[in-house]
């Protein structure tokens, strides 16, 4: 079984650091070359798990900068949690005891979209234009999370009143996601409560390439949950 060295605080501010070199345009494409494949060729300790959209434009290897065996990453249609997102999430946290699960939404989406455009359609009485496939289960899914509201789904800047601006639907699908990976694992859950294991949400934005955060502030005495110097229970909103 494969451990990381570095705690959750250490593992975000790689993330942070990593998009921010994406972001300027001064990537440095590490843990890409020969001697990386051979080291890992043996096991991995990646730093972080991140959920994230199945979207082409959003690769977070290359979002956060990061190169071979770096993170664990999983990747779905509008971040669904399905079971094998569970196990491949628990298999990060129990077999590789990753400090960190981030759930990576993003502007644009389409899944968002999709299921935005149900909702309207449901309120104005129109007949609903179904998807073709499995489509149109996905945006069912996650029109019924954007209508939860997402639980603490604040990612973004405050207005000029110092009020945080209203969460973006993106940021409210990730925040649903980041909860629903909680509740629906025990496993993940344990490790969270026991300070174990901090879970964030972020969002990214496809015109600047930026990531902006939200980051559980819990009261365990640990560390790896215990992101930032805020009072507890709160969500620590910063640009990457």
């Amino acid at each position: 079984m494969a451990h990381t060295s570095i705690d959750a605080r250490e593992s975000l501010a790689r993330l942070r650091e990593g998009n921010g070199r994406f972001s300027s345009g001064t990537t440095r494409h590490p843990h890409s070359d020969e001697d990386r494949r051979l080291d890992l060729s043996s096991g991995q300790e990646p730093f972080a798990a991140v959920l994230s959209c199945a979207d082409s434009r959003v690769p977070p290897e290359i979002v956060f900068d990061c190169g071979l065996g770096d993170l664990f990453v999983v990747r779905s249609a509008g971040q669904m949690v399905e079971n094998a997102i569970l196990a491949s999430l628990e298999f990060a946290v129990h077999e590789l005891s990753v400090p960190l699960i981030l759930v990576l939404g993003h502007e644009g989406c389409g899944a968002v979209a999709a299921a935005e455009s149900l909702t309207k359609q449901r309120t104005s009485g129109t007949p609903l234009a179904l998807l073709p496939g499995h489509l149109n289960a996905l945006a069912e899914q996650i029109s019924r999370r954007l209508g939860s509201g997402g639980g603490e789904a604040h990612v973004g800047t405050s207005s000029l009143s110092g009020e945080p601006e209203p969460a973006s639907q993106a940021a409210v699908n990730a925040a649903a996601a980041r909860a629903e990976v909680s509740a629906r694992s025990p496993l993940i859950r344990a490790a969270h409560e026991a300070g174990e294991l901090a879970l964030a949400h972020a969002v990214y934005d496809l015109e600047t390439g930026h990531v902006t955060f939200a980051v559980e502030k819990t009261t365990t005495a640990p560390s790896n949950s215990e992101l930032a110097d805020h009072p507890p229970h709160t969500w620590i909103k910063a640009r990457g």
